[in-house]
């Protein structure tokens, strides 16, 4: 599997403080995050998108129709799927238009249902959807930790949180996972038959550790 990481710069709303780049993994601008990059003094590998945010077509730019099914973040997404890249990290993804922080949230589920990790991050708070696996997180993390279904049901385990399940029932119409906590104890949560999206109070992601079930 490529160990390269890619990170798209999009935008919306930009939060200092989680992770970067490591040496050979790619960095996307993807339409106005173009700007971003130019504010973090990246040099991105792929400029892509239809720039209508933007204003403008930067140089070199990959550009994408205006009217299309697939956003300019998931056209990227699928760009580096194609070319092996198996973990994605969206920043700039969220504020903005509500519609499109919930575009980047199904972008997620996209990405786990074709075997990728996809993380996004908000103002202290990491996204990420898991399906038919285990994450274990350390004894370092603390706050909350919140868990949806985004499958019509899941069979959810947690150990080591606040509120442990067993083999329980989550539904996409009953938010029962919402406000969980860390306890100081390395903690596990086990997806079968499911997907689910956590979001927790987490600067950067790069320790958790995906198994796949």
């Amino acid at each position: 599997m490529d160990m390269r990481s890619c990170f798209l710069y999009c935008a919306g709303e930009y939060y200092d403080g989680f992770i970067t780049p490591r040496e050979g993994d790619i960095n996307v601008a993807v339409d106005g995050g173009f700007k971003l990059c130019e504010e973090l003094g990246i040099m991105p590998d792929c400029i892509i998108g239809d720039f209508d945010s933007l204003g403008s077509v930067p140089q070199n730019a990959v550009v994408l129709p205006r009217e299309k099914d697939d956003t300019d973040t998931l056209a990227a997404c699928k760009r580096y799927l194609s070319a092996g890249i198996k973990r994605f990290y969206l920043l700039g993804a969220v504020g903005g238009r509500d519609e499109h922080t919930f575009a980047n949230i199904q972008l997620l589920k996209f990405l786990a249902d074709s075997g990728a990790q996809g993380f996004m991050f908000g103002n202290d708070r990491t996204f990420t959807v898991i399906k038919d696996c285990e994450v274990t997180f350390g004894k370092e993390y603390s706050g909350y930790i919140s868990v949806f279904s985004l499958s019509d049901t899941s069979c959810v385990t947690i150990e080591n949180l606040k509120y442990e399940l067993d083999g329980a029932t989550l539904s996409s119409s009953y938010p029962l996972g919402v406000s969980n906590e860390f306890t100081g104890l390395p903690a596990k949560i086990r997806v079968t038959g499911g997907t689910l999206l956590l979001i927790f109070n987490r600067k950067g992601a790069e320790a958790l550790p995906y198994t796949l079930l």
